[in-house]
């Protein structure tokens, strides 16, 4: 499925006249294709192409932007540079997908976002009735600087713009793009849907037509480096925050910067962030794109490479394209990425990609709310920056924790871990050898599953291993079938075993559980099972996750082991989706995301 994948994107992208470098990848449940890497900068005239080795193995404004809270995350480097903008225009097509949960109240320390202000350090560009500037389309997002803000003020007509940032901000004079909350806590909405594109911007976006078309045919926000710049140039601590940002779909159309009309890609993203360091994506209601949030990242440099990126405090919902499984609410692949304090809300109906999927080097995903996907979470292998990605040691190691999940099973794995390209030959620079080929640290989650049959973790090969403790995995009575694993692709190369080491702690999992399949019995291992704590009834609360009282999973928590010593649990989020500090209660942590 793999190779039909990338022959059609191929196809795609050559019908529009265009050669393929390697760029990032569109995969889905398992299958994928390769995206692009049109930076439209002029490259150099051997720009260097690294070949994949074949080795084994969401609330108010803010001004500055914080590092992740609460536990390390990987670290690289930065230095951005903005560029593109658009403007207002009619009135927004209906957006398919649940509908949008309430306003959050303002930030807490947990998000640690700033009221929407102006820095100080910078120009300050306000945006709305009455302002210098009434539309998008009139700021000059090429030129902004370290220091600048752009305030977006709330006005209960849509913002109907998208645009384009390059700047180069600084840890201490981060560029920041923050809405000012209404009389309503409403966030300023910023629709694609007959979105406006500042003309400035056309060169920023690329240098050629193709070019220009590819970035601003995939998304409503790009984070890219300016296309009039050098070819090694990328933007650096920006902050996107407070925001309703909607509407970049195939089913929307926008005017581009030479004022033609267009259609969206179906590969593309609310926002897509094509090259930067430091970059905070915060506080924002995301939703009805093919995706809500992309990061991208290859082997030809730290210039090329997404990294440093911190996704928090944002409420995703409505994305996919229906009948297609390669696109997800978010699709990271970056070094160093940090998905926490997040509501991840139903896909688009009849769309079938993952909620959260991801091919970073670094990757912690905490304290978030997740309700649907094919996968809760799906963490396979960095197919477009490998050689970067296994130099990395903390591509070896991913974080999962204090999470509170809710899918319905019959619609795929809760969890992979490992890789999705199967099949690679000996010696070939994709498939099994770049697979993550280390540890998946994963407790404190709370999983509430529906549906009929149920596989919890699905480990691509006895290479990958998943530690999980101090988790509370709960399955409704119409789920007949719970299966602690799922059996891993039948077409992995033959010098690989499936189906992963599992090794069990401390956890409570509803009764009923099994190792096997009615179809075959799985390969790999799984280790402490007499550490399961086991019941046929709900031990938490269905709407908060919050522990009953008098259940098994009170004060039954273990210590971690010493690979997450430097993850503490120090967050859960509340009923109303915002962070709140944890503390242990009683003798010792409480199993699941939540304290009671």
């Amino acid at each position: 499925m793999e190779q039909t994948r990338t022959a059609h994107v191929r196809t795609l992208w050559i019908a529009a006249g265009l050669a393929l470098t390697g760029g990032l990848t569109a995969c889905g449940g398992g299958e994928s294709g390769t995206v692009l890497d049109v930076s439209g900068a002029p490259a150099p005239v051997a720009a260097p192409v690294s070949k994949p080795i074949a080795s084994p193995t969401p609330s108010p404004v803010a001004t500055p932007v914080p590092k992740p809270v609460a536990t390390p995350a990987p670290t690289p480097v930065a230095t951005p540079s903005p560029s593109p903008v658009a403007a207002p225009t009619p009135a927004p097509t209906p957006a398919p997908t649940p509908a949008p949960a309430p306003t959050p109240a303002p930030p807490v320390d947990g998000l640690a976002l700033a009221a929407c202000v102006a820095s100080g350090k910078g120009v300050d560009y306000q945006v709305g009735p009455g302002k210098a500037y009434t539309s998008l389309d009139a700021v000059p997002w090429e030129s902004l600087k370290a220091g600048d803000t752009v305030r977006i003020f709330y006005t209960a007509t849509p913002y109907k713009g998208k645009f384009m940032v390059a700047a180069k901000g600084t840890q201490a004079a981060p560029v920041r793009i923050c809405g000012v909350r209404g009389p309503n806590n409403e966030r300023p909405i910023i629709d694609g849907n007959g979105a406006t594109t500042r003309a400035a911007l056309s060169t920023a976006y690329g240098n050629t037509t193709e070019t220009r078309d590819i970035h601003q045919g995939r998304t409503i926000i790009a984070i890219k480096a300016n296309a009039s710049g050098t070819y090694t140039d990328y933007p650096t601590w920006i902050t996107i925050d407070g925001l309703n940002i909607r509407a970049g779909h195939p089913n929307y159309s926008f005017k581009n910067a030479a004022g033609a009309t267009k259609t969206y890609d179906p590969f593309g993203a609310c926002i897509w962030v094509d090259r930067g360091h430091n970059i905070l994506i915060a506080d924002n209601e995301i939703s009805d794109c093919q995706m809500g949030v992309f990061t991208k990242s290859n082997d030809e440099g730290v210039f090329a490479q997404t990294r440093d990126i911190r996704i928090a405090g944002n409420y995703l919902w409505g994305h996919g394209i229906v009948g297609d499984d390669h696109m997800h609410s978010t699709y990271t692949q970056s070094l160093g990425m940090v998905i926490e304090f997040n509501r991840f809300g139903p896909l688009r109906a009849g769309s079938l990609g993952n909620s959260a999927k991801d091919r970073s080097a670094g990757l912690v995903v905490r304290y978030n709310r997740i309700e649907g996907g094919a996968r809760a979470i799906d963490m396979v292998e960095a197919e477009d920056f490998p050689i970067t990605a296994l130099a990395t040691p903390a591509y070896r190691t991913t974080f999962v924790y204090g999470n509170q999940i809710r899918k319905n099973g019959d619609e795929g794995s809760f969890f992979h871990y490992g890789g999705d390209h199967f099949g690679a030959p000996a010696g070939a620079n994709w498939g099994e050898s770049l697979f993550r080929k280390g540890t998946l640290y994963f407790f404190n989650n709370t999983v509430y599953g529906t549906g009929k049959g149920a596989r919890i973790f699905q480990i691509s090969t006895t290479e990958e291993t998943v530690e999980a403790w101090n988790n509370v995995f709960w399955f409704e009575n119409t789920v007949t079938e719970l299966n602690l694993r799922q059996a891993e692709n039948d077409s992995l190369a033959k010098t690989y075993t499936p189906d992963g080491i599992l090794n069990l702690g401390v956890n409570w999992i509803r009764t009923g559980w099994t190792d096997t399949t009615q179809w075959k019995t799985l390969k790999g291992q799984v280790k402490g099972t007499a550490n399961l704590l086991t019941g046929a009834t709900l031990p938490f609360d269905a709407a908060t996750f919050m522990p009953l009282a008098s259940t098994a999973i009170l004060d039954a928590g273990q210590a971690a082991p010493a690979g997450a010593a430097a993850h503490p649990l120090t967050y859960q989020l509340g009923s109303n989706f915002l962070p709140l500090a944890r503390t242990v209660k009683g003798s010792k942590v409480d199993l699941g995301a939540v304290e009671r």
